[in-house]
């Protein structure tokens, strides 16, 4: 059964070396797009600029709700997946999954592969899934963006640098620096990642996922996610199978080409997009968080409660080999 410490009422990354760490800043999200960085400007980039802005207010009726059919958007809401596998109860409720008949999954015509399910996290799993994040996945030996720069933290991580917090690596971890996995991973995922990426991937009917590697993004209420694409698993025929906790993004979904035609979609708490196929390696982007959720924990710290309340969390679940 899945942890109820925390309940909802009402409403990758080891570098090789020290040197390696220490070449990007404290705050970075790791993902910085050259690209976009150099001031070219692109369709994606105009897009970003677009959605990131506080001074003008973007206009969110742009942004595909993912919750309804919209024919005139190609946008699909269907429970129908075409696969015969049926996890059990018990694997379900272990990670904290509703079942399976009650699942729904977004599509949109113009982008085959990339697929939403909506809401399928149990009310009582969201605060247990950000708990992990905060006070397990983020500590040592897992690395974070604040391994380099603050050697002696050994533990305690959310406690005494909460705010400073923006990734975390778990199992195989990624090289920012040479952008390469290494051949091994540093430690097992833990079980629930690989439980739900394999859930995920098989209900879709994408095939077995024996994933591996996971980068946890930290997102405070004014951070960004620069445009990038995930290259760098071995294996890219695998899907990413990223979950999404806290408050709501705006999300940036282009094509091979930062000059493509970009969709924004509105991602909430509890909601799994998956990546696969063409949609593999398109450009993607976070330039919003927005703060439209309240979360209230029974057994759960104030700080916890606090920050789920003013931050998202992301995890991206891959199979790199």
């Amino acid at each position: 059964m899945l942890a109820r410490a925390c309940h909802r009422f009402v409403t990758h990354i080891r570098f090789s070396s020290m040197a390696t760490a220490k070449s990007l800043p404290e705050s970075s999200s790791g993902y910085e797009s050259p690209s976009e960085e150099s001031g070219v400007v692109t369709e994606f980039r105009k897009k970003f600029k677009y959605f990131k802005a506080r001074k003008v207010e973007p206009d969110m009726s742009t942004v595909i709700s993912l919750r309804e059919s919209d024919p005139s958007r190609g946008v699909e809401c269907s429970a129908d997946f075409g696969s015969s596998y049926a996890p059990s109860a018990d694997e379900l409720d272990s990670v904290g999954l509703k079942p399976v008949e009650e699942w729904t999954c977004t599509t949109l015509k113009h982008r085959p592969g990339l697929y939403v399910l909506t809401d399928l996290f149990l009310a009582s799993a969201h605060l247990t899934w950000l708990k992990r994040c905060l006070l397990e996945y983020a500590e040592p030996p897992n690395v974070t963006n604040l391994t380099a720069h603050h050697p002696d933290l050994e533990k305690g991580v959310f406690q005494k640098m909460a705010n400073k917090l923006r990734w975390a690596t778990l199992g195989v971890d990624y090289d920012w620096a040479t952008k390469v996995y290494p051949e091994k991973p540093r430690a097992e995922l833990p079980k629930e990642m690989k439980t739900v990426a394999r859930i995920v991937s098989n209900v879709l009917g994408l095939g077995d996922m024996n994933a591996d590697a996971v980068i946890v993004n930290y997102y405070p209420g004014k951070s960004t996610l620069s445009a990038h694409v995930d290259r760098s698993e071995r294996d890219l025929s695998r899907p990413l199978v990223s979950l999404s906790f806290g408050q709501s993004a705006v999300y940036l979904t282009g094509g091979t080409d930062l000059d493509d035609p970009v969709d924004a979609l509105y991602l909430q708490s509890g909601d799994v997009l998956v990546m696969h196929a063409s949609q593999r390696l398109v450009y993607h982007a976070v330039p919003r968080i927005v703060k439209d959720r309240k979360f209230e924990g029974e057994g759960c710290s104030k700080e916890l409660v606090d920050y789920a309340n003013n931050n998202r969390i992301n995890i991206t679940i891959r199979q790199v080999d």
